[in-house]
């Protein structure tokens, strides 16, 4: 009898089912991972934003008020130039960001120590620190990662800044109102508005029910209904820029076919709104200095009372 020859490879139909289950493996092994690698980033967008909301409680407990989003001191009104004394800007005709007054609250000494008050912060002399990318400002959910600038003429140069994931919302349009999609409030502000500086006694609606700093990621590409719309076509969001600050208009689900007054508050457009890359919603940095995950689909009429800081409208239902 002949010894049985023994086999030393596989069959054309056992590689292939071989080759079916590692492929099986991956797509079920794939989306795990980015199930995890988002839950990190979502954590460590968190950090960033407690990271901020610490250094916003200890800026406003050493100096007696929260900063405003922005200063502009091309003016001669009397209380918009003490309020800037006060925050430590004595030039006049300059302009300067919430950003870079927090900067040594958030271990960021060097930065600031670098930074010209005495001149915009579109100078030239401000350059190397408006170009700094600075990990506290940037979530790592955002696709478009932190190195990327935003780019804008200002007097007529070029300027560009380090981007910022977060920033100050500071009201809502009063066109949701005449929309009737908000109830009338007394004051549709907030706490950190343009060349106003407000002590933690003044916010009568509570500290933990008053937002201070909104996500409103991905800027400068524009991102609508959860797509890319378009690359760097934004000029703003620097977190340098005094400008990166907004409010809440209020947009179209879609994002694009109603701009101002419709029922949309988070994640339908970053265009100076509410938006992140996380499902679901988006983090804000409460005035007690916690970290809210509020969902989009919470009704517009209850997330603007968040934003209001004396209204008297406690929100419900987040």
């Amino acid at each position: 009898m002949k010894p049985r020859q023994l086999r030393n490879a596989f069959t054309l139909i056992e590689l292939l089912v071989v080759i079916a289950i590692i492929a099986v493996l991956i797509g079920l092994l794939v989306p795990a991972v980015q199930k995890v690698r988002e839950a990190a980033n979502r954590m460590s967008c968190s950090n960033n934003m407690k990271q901020l909301g610490l250094g916003l409680q200890n800026y406003q407990a050493q100096r007696g008020f929260f900063p405003a989003c922005s200063i502009n001191t091309n003016t001669t009104n009397k209380v918009t130039l003490a309020n800037a004394q006060k925050m430590g800007v004595s030039a006049t005709n300059v302009f300067h960001g919430w950003g870079v007054m927090i900067l040594p609250f958030v271990e960021q000494e060097a930065l600031y120590r670098n930074y010209n008050f005495g001149v915009t912060w579109s100078d030239a002399a401000n350059k190397q620190v408006r170009e700094t990318s600075v990990k506290t400002f940037v979530c790592p959910t955002t696709p478009r990662g932190p190195s990327v600038l935003n780019t804008q003429t200002v007097s007529g140069a070029s300027v560009s800044a380090a981007p910022g994931d977060y920033a100050p919302d500071y009201g809502y349009s009063g066109s949701l109102e005449t929309n009737g999609l908000v109830d009338v409030n007394v004051s549709r502000n907030g706490i950190m508005i343009t060349n106003r500086v407000r002590p933690i006694s003044e916010i009568s609606d509570g500290t933990s029910n008053t937002i201070l700093i909104s996500e409103a990621a991905g800027r400068p590409d524009s991102y609508a209904g959860g797509k890319l719309r378009s690359a760097g076509s934004q000029t703003d969001g620097g977190w340098c820029d005094p400008d990166s600050a907004y409010i809440t208009h209020g947009f179209s689900a879609d994002g694009v076919t109603t701009t101002d007054g419709g029922p949309c508050h988070t994640n339908c457009s970053n265009n100076n709104e509410p938006y992140s890359f996380h499902s679901g919603g988006a983090m804000h940095v409460m005035a007690d200095g916690s970290v809210r995950f509020i969902q989009a689909s919470l009704d517009i009429r209850q997330f603007v009372k968040l934003i209001t800081y004396m209204g008297n409208d406690v929100p419900t239902g987040y």
